[in-house]
């Protein structure tokens, strides 16, 4: 009992340090991002165009610049982001999805299957910490930091 009780706590030490750890690389990049502010370009000259394009700062390991993302509006002056990708890009898409939720959940369960008479709980715990590590990329993303910046840009239009 008492190995499960530390075991746990193990896992929980690695979940908080590596939440911190990230915590301090979004600082850092939030110091750049506001080196670099996000910028919005119109389509036309109203205040409702058709298309927004929103340019955001992004540091990857390929390339460190500005990101641009193109919201399409929709009724009810709302945005929805455009999507032009070939078939190549969704199924690129589809397999960098299908290759996170096997990581994710696939592997755990693979295992109880596989070995029924040793299983291994702490398959579970390790996917959890992946998957936040996975959550975490994806609202640091600059997908979602268009989104913020164009819903601040709708915020001050209905104003």
């Amino acid at each position: 009992m008492d190995d499960v009780i530390s075991y746990f706590q193990t896992l929980a030490v690695i979940f908080i340090g590596s939440q911190l750890f990230m915590f301090i690389i979004d600082l850092i990049a939030w110091t750049v991002r506001r080196k670099h502010p996000a910028r919005i370009e119109k389509s036309e000259d109203v205040s409702y165009p058709m298309y927004l394009t929103v340019s955001v700062w992004h540091d990857s390991h390929y390339s460190h610049g500005y990101k641009q993302i193109t919201f399409i509006r929709k009724g009810d002056n709302k945005y929805k982001k455009c999507i032009n990708l070939s078939v190549g890009g969704w199924i690129g898409n589809i397999l960098i999805d299908l290759l996170c939720l096997a990581v994710i959940f696939a592997v755990p369960v693979m295992v109880f299957i596989l070995a029924p008479n040793d299983p291994h709980p702490e398959l579970f715990g390790w996917s959890f910490i992946v998957f936040f590590m996975f959550v975490h990329g994806f609202l640091i993303g600059p997908d979602t930091l268009a989104r913020i910046e164009i819903n601040k840009y709708l915020k001050a239009q209905d104003q």
